[in-house]
């Protein structure tokens, strides 16, 4: 939301940045707290050996619904463009838009991997 006199491409903007930070610091936490669950895997652990399973179909999945999310903003954009000409301001915060659907299948699992990971003990 944009706060008194910023612009609203603006405010699209930092959000995006922020959301792309949260995911680099959940996926940072996610791989430290994953990483010794896959090498106990490797050497025949059977709870690692479902954490791996997990992880891929999750990426999978993710990759999938970030890619449904990607081709529906991609044709909203089209639409909007065919319906009207964007102002440059328009058009950021609609690929601003694009980015956020895209993006939020991944935020959505790195956030809950995370905080199942952490809570997780050994």
């Amino acid at each position: 939301m944009p706060t008194s006199g910023q612009r609203p491409d603006t405010a699209a903007a930092q959000g995006l940045l922020v959301k792309v930070a949260m995911m680099q610091f959940d996926a940072g936490l996610t791989i430290a707290m994953r990483t010794p669950m896959l090498m106990r895997g490797a050497l025949g652990d059977a709870r690692g050996q479902r954490e791996a399973s997990k992880a891929v179909a999750e990426k999978v999945s993710a990759v999938m619904e970030s890619s449904v999310a990607a081709g529906q903003a991609a044709m909203s954009l089209w639409m909007a463009l065919a319906m009207s000409p964007l102002s440059p301001s328009g058009f950021g915060e609609a690929a601003t838009r694009a980015a956020h659907s895209t993006l939020e299948p991944f935020a959505k699992r790195t956030r809950a991997n995370a905080s199942r990971l952490s809570r997780r003990r050994f």
